[in-house]
């Protein structure tokens, strides 16, 4: 049973872990960061963002550890992980 439980507390203290080091997310000109959601136990996270002249539609991605930069038709998403 000790065993189950120190795996149980290790896979907490690792999303503990990767959730204390989100990414810096650099939104284009027009577009505004709303939220940010960090996904199951790997380094995946959701951006939740609204353009500035569409406070109310809110629309989001997923990004995980490694991807530097996002195109969404002419506009350009940077991502800078610590």
């Amino acid at each position: 049973m000790t065993f189950f439980r120190d795996v149980i507390l290790g896979g907490v203290a690792l999303k503990g872990l990767k959730r204390s080091n989100p990414p810096t997310v650099i939104a284009p000109p027009g577009y505004q960061v709303v939220g940010m959601k960090h996904k199951g136990f790997g380094s995946s996270w959701e951006i939740t963002y609204a353009k500035e002249s569409q406070p109310n539609a809110k629309l989001n991605f997923t990004i995980s550890k490694g991807i530097r930069g996002r195109t969404e038709g002419s506009e350009n998403w940077s991502f800078n992980w610590n």
